[in-house]
């Protein structure tokens, strides 16, 4: 599957800016690739959300492979859990997930 370019990454949902650090995780989870699949989980997507939080946070958009329902979702999750993406990346990158 083709993954999303960098310009792709800079504006998603009807022109909503993704912060850098966003793009970050997502590069890290996924590559860029709104079609990944966890072979190992149900970890999908550009942020690599599971099943039960892609459900709570995309409701009936949980098995989306747009990019902007994903990242709406992520945001939502994030913002619910970290507050921000910048403190989303933080855990991130001590720990490896987020």
């Amino acid at each position: 599957m083709k993954t999303i370019d960098e310009n792709a990454l800079e504006s998603v949902s009807g022109g909503v800016q993704m912060p850098a650090s966003a793009r970050w995780i997502m590069q890290h989870e996924s590559g860029g690739n709104p079609h990944a699949q966890n072979p190992h989980s149900t970890a999908y997507g550009a942020f690599q959300m599971l099943k039960a939080t892609r459900k709570e946070y995309m409701g009936a958009n949980w098995r989306s492979g747009d990019l902007g329902q994903q990242y709406a979702g992520a945001s939502r999750y994030v913002h619910a859990r970290y507050g921000s993406w910048d403190n989303a990346k933080a855990f991130w990158q001590r720990h490896h997930w987020y």
